[in-house]
């Protein structure tokens, strides 16, 4: 079942990835279908209680910086975010965040360094919400692991 549920996952995030890139929408059945996969997979391996903190987690967070960023975020980015800490949890949702923010960030300076101020480039977060998914989901744990071992 976990497997199953992994594969319609990540499928579904693959088909996020393309709307969100090609038209700038992350379509609200979508996420509904994310989040019914992640809740159900939360509880098959019997842990409602970390998806669901781990979904109003990043949820709360997401929407702090969307009233912040006044329309330079979309909605379907903090749906998405609720979907992701739903999937992975408190600890390795923010890790994804995290992530995201990181490439989204380092892309961001890129496309500023090469187009300028005066480029006026719109770009999509919700590929790099998915980017971060998958890290944290397949090395999150190490990663935070040899972290904590550093400090």
């Amino acid at each position: 079942m976990e497997n199953l549920c992994s594969f319609l996952f990540y499928g579904l995030q693959l088909f996020h990835i393309y709307t969100d890139l090609r038209y700038l929408l992350l379509y609200n059945s979508t996420n509904f279908c994310l989040a019914a996969i992640s809740l159900l997979k939360a509880f098959c391996k019997n842990n409602l209680a970390e998806a669901l903190g781990g979904g109003l987690a990043l949820l709360c967070l997401m929407l702090v910086l969307y009233f912040l960023s006044r329309g330079g975020m979309g909605e379907g980015d903090v749906k998405l975010a609720f979907v992701l800490g739903a999937w992975l949890g408190v600890e390795q949702g923010l890790f994804a965040l995290l992530a995201a923010f990181a490439f989204g960030g380092a892309y961001g300076a890129l496309v500023l360094a090469i187009k300028g101020r005066t480029g006026g480039a719109v770009i999509p977060f919700g590929p790099f919400l998915c980017l971060g998914c998958v890290i944290a989901d397949f090395c999150g744990e190490e990663i935070i692991f040899w972290y904590m071992q550093q400090y």
